[in-house]
């Protein structure tokens, strides 16, 4: 039987034979990319102050209250499930715009996706204690998708501003469920779901196709993170079809998505939320 420092040492001795293709890690942005090509996640941290993540996370509730106060209150976030969600902060407070372009998130963003890269959202996400939260169920930030790309579609990028631990809700993970279309039987998720902790100021990296859940939190604060999803520019219109036959008439719903008039871009996060609201018959 091997010593317990024989055993450390042939561990950390990564022997090989009849391989003639490896990855050799020059620096940790290196590091991140083979994890999430491998398991579809991994943790950094950044460059961001403790001074910085206080207000970051002082401002998420300031304007999260706002939202709730615009959109007629909470009870109409509940009924497009979108409560405990602060959208588009970085349009409120440029403590967030400054989050979104740090190094770290535009340094592996553009390794992993290529030069031309594109903020898709960014959102807060303050989970409660004690309560409910649709991102409590398993999901892909790219929803509705059972399919697999070589590259990834997008790269989400998760600054926390409080501890994720297993008491907080840390972002619970399905390790390499980016690489397989349909979602997993319960009794793999079970088996294999692996829960992710982090310290403020750190970026939980993970593609954006990979499932992945927010944990119950059952300490007495709230957990807060702000998620990025970003993408390259892959298709878009050559033309504004909306705009230009928008004195056309066409109200079928099936031709109307063709053309793009349900891709339409609202102005804002409350202009989103009214068109959602529209949507289950709630008109303000």
């Amino acid at each position: 039987m091997l010593k317990n420092n024989q055993r450390s040492e042939l561990d950390q001795a990564v022997l090989a034979h009849a391989v003639r293709e490896r990855n050799v890690i020059g620096d940790q942005i290196d590091e991140c990319q083979e994890s999430l090509a491998i398991k579809g996640f991994f943790v950094m941290h950044s460059d961001l102050s403790q001074m910085e993540t206080d207000y970051a996370r002082t401002r998420a509730d300031e304007i999260y209250d706002q939202q709730v106060r615009d959109i007629g209150g909470a009870v109409n976030l509940k009924k497009i499930n979108d409560e405990n969600i602060a959208r588009a902060v970085c349009a409120h407070d440029n403590i967030f715009l400054r989050i979104a372009i740090m190094p770290v998130i535009m340094q592996v963003c553009h390794r992993m996706l290529g030069p031309y890269i594109t903020l898709m959202s960014q959102n807060a996400i303050l989970n409660r204690p004690g309560t409910d939260h649709y991102q409590f169920t398993w999901h892909r930030d790219l929803n509705y998708q059972h399919w697999t790309s070589s590259r990834p579609l997008s790269i989400s990028a998760l600054v926390c501003l409080d501890p994720f631990d297993e008491k907080t809700g840390g972002t619970y993970v399905l390790p390499a469920s980016h690489k397989r279309e349909p979602f997993p039987s319960d009794e793999y998720v079970r088996a294999n779901q692996e829960v992710i902790c982090a310290n403020p100021g750190d970026v939980i990296f993970f593609d954006s196709m990979l499932y992945h859940r927010t944990g119950k939190n059952t300490s007495e604060k709230i957990r807060r993170a702000i998620n990025h999803i970003i993408t390259p520019p892959l298709f878009r219109q050559q033309y504004n079809f909306p705009k230009m036959l928008k004195n056309h008439g066409i109200t079928d719903s099936a031709t109307r998505q063709y053309l793009g008039f349900e891709m339409e871009l609202p102005d804002d996060a409350l202009a989103w939320r009214l068109s959602k609201l529209q949507k289950v018959g709630v008109e303000l």
